[in-house]
């Protein structure tokens, strides 16, 4: 079986036409995962799959249009009867964001005990073992207290890099490099937004990424609407790629 790539949310946090928050889901003999689980992920998700299938969330920095749908998700998976673990990995407060938020919004759901074990673990950047994935986190430039990683995520034999939220720096190159796939966040087409990086960058760096394939995520606005000028396969909430 090859790893399948489904983008579920390509949108940044403002959602330019209508499309969700950062999700992808990888599915491949190994494992079953979420790269990122927005504030808006759940309906996409659910929608997509039986997310009782899904092995671990893979969180790329502390931001709710990344991790927000987290509380959402665990509530539904107790609910459907889930009793094995789910494992959620990112960046080092992520277990604490995660469960002050979860008490923000449904203290009275969680003061109660799931119906199955979340394990947290924390990302490394010499690799570390995720539901028989292996997984590393790169730091990457963002918004300072967001803790920022990129991943480097190989699963069945192929390399799947991720931007996360990212403006250019040395660190995007070594995260792409040797890559199947990069999956890289565009939050503009050619305006400068910190913390972020548009097509035209990209563009410009694409013989720095020794990468096989890129596709670009995270649009807002105005990326959507340059999407048909953008020199780069886009994504599109529901798009599937197989890398066989």
């Amino acid at each position: 079986m090859s790893v399948v790539v489904r983008f579920l949310g390509t949108g940044s946090a403002s959602a330019p036409g209508g499309r969700s928050h950062s999700c992808v889901l990888v599915r491949g003999d190994t494992a079953v995962l979420l790269l990122d689980c927005g504030a808006s992920a759940l309906p996409a998700i659910t929608r997509d799959l039986d997310a009782g299938e899904i092995d671990a969330v893979l969180v790329s920095h502390l931001h709710g249009d990344h991790f927000g749908g987290i509380p959402f998700l665990l509530m539904e998976q107790h609910y459907a009867g889930r009793t094995r673990p789910l494992v959620i990995c990112g960046p080092r407060d992520l277990e604490w964001r995660v469960r002050e938020l979860a008490l923000v919004l449904y203290p009275d759901f969680y003061a109660q005990a799931l119906s199955y074990p979340v394990e947290f673990t924390v990302f490394h950047a010499n690799g570390t073992d995720v539901a028989g994935v292996r997984v590393t986190g790169l730091p990457v430039v963002h918004i300072a207290g967001s803790d920022a990683h990129g991943m480097r995520v190989l699963i069945d034999g192929k390399l799947i890099a991720y931007s996360g939220d990212a403006e250019w720096s040395d660190a995007l190159p070594a995260l792409a490099d040797g890559a199947d796939l990069f999956i890289c966040e565009a939050t503009t087409y050619s305006l400068r937004w910190a913390g972020h990086l548009s097509a035209v960058e990209i563009a410009a760096h694409r013989g720095e990424l020794r990468c096989a394939r890129i596709v670009l995520t995270h649009l807002g606005p105005e990326a959507v609407a340059h999407r048909g000028d953008i020199p780069f396969e886009v994504a599109d909430d529901g798009l599937s790629i197989a890398l066989g």
